[in-house]
């Protein structure tokens, strides 16, 4: 008899039954050198670093892809003529469809904007407005089947396009934080490469 059930945190969906579930040191079938324990680590990494909650995200104010809007940033140091802006320019998109989900955050890991995006072309621009000069990190990923999740396959690994700021990729995880920051003291476009496997 299979269990079915949807994990709280992850969001991610299960079906199986006890007797199915692999021992920590089996090799995944297919994948000789992948235990069970690598692919849960896998798997959660990548769901707990890469996915921005749908409930934190604001949508993008037209269907141009572009829009601003911020979720609790607020900065009482400076004038107005200190603010900067940023826009973030997507790679191409595997198909035009779904929603792009988008964080821009501080040096010190600080959400500063999450917003959501129609895909309306084989790219989006967003503009962030009103940011004070300093060091900043971008994520985001390819919502395709606009269900306000990173898909992931059986071993944890995104099926969706997802990106981070300097270009950054790794073998296995998000990059290391400090790798994705990008210094931000003028007026900037910077353009993020959507990856897929």
């Amino acid at each position: 008899m299979s269990q079915v059930g949807r994990t709280a945190d992850s969001g991610c969906s299960w079906a199986v039954s006890p007797e199915q579930l692999p021992n920590a040191h089996d090799s995944l079938p297919g994948h000789p050198h992948m235990t069970y324990h690598m692919h849960m680590l896998l798997h959660l990494v990548f769901i707990a670093l890469l996915t921005i909650a749908p409930a934190t995200a604001q949508t993008g104010s037209n269907q141009s892809g572009t829009g601003t809007g911020f979720t609790g940033f607020a900065n009482s140091s400076g004038s107005n003529d200190d603010r900067i802006t940023l826009k973030v320019e997507t790679g191409e998109f595997r198909s035009v469809r779904g929603s792009l989900f988008i964080e821009l955050s501080d040096a010190g890991g600080e959400t500063l904007s999450a917003e959501i995006h129609p895909v309306t072309g084989s790219t989006v621009t967003v503009r962030f407005d009103s940011l004070t000069p300093g060091p900043k990190t971008v994520r985001l990923f390819h919502d395709k089947n606009s269900n306000g999740e990173l898909d992931t396959n059986f071993l944890g690994i995104p099926t969706e396009g997802y990106g981070f700021s300097n270009n950054q990729r790794s073998r296995f995880g998000p990059p290391p934080y400090e790798d994705r920051l990008f210094d931000h003291r003028q007026d900037t476009t910077i353009s993020i490469s959507l990856i897929y496997w």
